[in-house]
């Protein structure tokens, strides 16, 4: 792995704990199989450093004996792109693709939220008891034409409707 430190690390005391910014690099060991991405991000409110990772990345560890360049590039625009002898294997965003996410989602689902027992699933429902007023009258237009209504002089009647 590669691990971008946080400025306040003693690098006296530097070991596997101490505080990072971005850890990134291929871990092929035991069971992973996969080009790990992760983030430290501060969270505004706590004020706690909250390790985001990377998700649905297809880049995997190259196990041949030869040596091969493993890259992240984060853009200014918050997109980040995972490389492997500089061929792209994953992209994604910083505030889209990462586990656990870093905008918090609108909605939080609430466990105990259930339907009623009568609840309808039907989009519309028929009033069986509206009726129509009692003098309408289906001979009539839809639309009324509006005879105060005046085309503007500078009209473009000749042109086609449609750019």
């Amino acid at each position: 792995y590669l691990k971008l430190l946080q400025s306040n690390v003693d690098l006296n005391n530097f070991n596997g704990q101490s505080p990072y910014t971005i850890m990134f690099g291929p871990d092929h060991c035991g069971g992973t199989n996969k080009v790990h991405f992760i983030y430290q991000h501060k969270n505004p409110v706590s004020g706690k450093f909250e390790e985001k990772h990377a998700i649905a990345t297809e880049a995997k560890p190259i196990t041949d004996t030869s040596s091969h360049l493993y890259s992240l590039v984060i853009r200014p625009d918050n997109s980040w792109e995972i490389l492997v002898d500089l061929e792209s294997k994953s992209t994604g965003t910083l505030l889209d693709d990462m586990e656990p996410p870093i905008n918090p989602s609108t909605t939080i689902d609430d466990p105990t939220d259930f339907k009623p027992d009568d609840w309808v699933d039907t989009k519309r429902i028929t009033d069986e008891t509206a009726t129509k007023p009692d003098d309408w009258d289906e001979d009539e237009p839809e639309k009324i034409p509006d005879s105060e209504a005046v085309m503007p002089s500078d009209w473009l009647t000749e042109e086609s409707p449609e750019i």
